[in-house]
C-alpha cells in the first residue's frame, strides 16, 4: 500500500487518481482511519456497494455517507472540507466474502493530500476564444461518467466564472427537458479562482440513480 510519495520517488503518490472517475462507497470512520495509519490493506464497506470500472473509489466515513450530495447541493464549504480530509482515495479491489463486502487496497491517500501534493488539472480549457466552453468540457473523456448529465451548463460556468469560491450545481437538465430527463439529477462542483484569468475545477459529482461518482480536478478554465 502507497500512502504517501516518498521525495525519491519518480511516480507521484496522486498519479492513480489523476483523471480518474472514482465511484464513491462507504466504511465507518474508524476503519479509514486504520488504513490512513498504515496498519491496515482492507476496508469493510457499509452499503450501499457500488464497483467502479477502474478499481478506483473514494472512500467516506459513512456519518457522511451519501449526504456527500447534500453537502454539494447546499454549498457546505466547511463539510465538503471534513470530507475530503477524512476520506480516502483507493485504487484496489472489491471483493465479498463471509456475506461482507471489503475493498483490498493497493493504493490509497487523503483527498486532501493528493490536492496538497500537486495533482494537476486534467485538462484546460479556454473561455473566451471563439469557441464553446461548456461544450468543450463535456466533450472530454474523463466526465463522462452517466449516460445523461454533463460537466457543465451555461449558467454553472457563469458561475464558476463569476465567484471566487463555487460550490453548487454545475449542470441541470434543461428546462425544456421532459419525460426521464426530468428525474436525472444535477452534477454538482466545486471550483476556485487560482489567478487572473484562471479558475480550477477542484471536484465534480455525478450521480445516476444510486451511483455516485467523482472525479478529482476534471479541468482548469483559462481566459483566452
Amino acid at each position: 500500500m502507497h500512502l504517501v510519495a516518498s521525495e525519491s520517488s519518480a511516480r507521484p503518490a496522486w498519479a492513480p487518481f489523476a483523471a480518474t472517475p472514482l465511484t464513491v462507497v462507504f466504511a465507518e470512520g474508524d476503519a479509514i482511519a486504520r488504513v490512513r495509519e498504515g496498519g491496515a490493506t482492507v476496508i469493510p464497506l457499509e452499503p450501499p456497494f457500488h464497483l467502479s470500472d477502474d478499481d478506483a473509489y473514494l472512500v467516506l466515513p459513512d456519518d457522511i455517507g451519501v449526504e456527500i450530495v447534500d453537502i454539494l447541493r447546499d454549498g457546505d464549504v466547511e463539510l465538503l472540507d471534513e470530507a475530503l480530509a477524512e476520506g480516502l482515495l483507493v485504487v484496489g479491489a472489491m471483493v465479498r466474502t463471509r456475506g461482507t463486502v471489503e475493498l483490498h487496497i493497493e493504493e490509497a491517500m487523503r483527498p486532501v493530500d493528493a490536492l496538497a501534493q500537486g495533482l494537476p488539472w486534467a485538462a484546460a480549457v479556454e473561455v473566451g476564444a471563439g469557441t464553446d466552453p461548456v461544450r468543450a468540457a463535456n466533450e472530454l473523456d474523463h466526465v463522462q461518467c452517466t449516460m445523461v448529465s454533463a460537466l457543465l451548463d451555461d449558467e454553472g460556468l457563469e458561475r464558476m466564472l463569476r465567484e471566487e469560491s463555487f460550490v453548487g450545481a454545475s449542470w441541470r437538465v434543461p428546462a425544456h427537458a421532459a419525460g426521464h430527463l426530468a428525474c436525472v439529477e444535477p452534477t454538482y462542483a466545486w471550483s476556485r479562482r487560482i489567478s487572473t484569468g484562471r479558475v480550477g475545477v477542484e471536484l465534480a459529482l455525478f450521480v445516476e440513480e444510486e451511483e455516485i461518482v467523482v472525479v478529482l480536478r476534471p479541468v482548469e478554465l483559462v481566459a483566452a
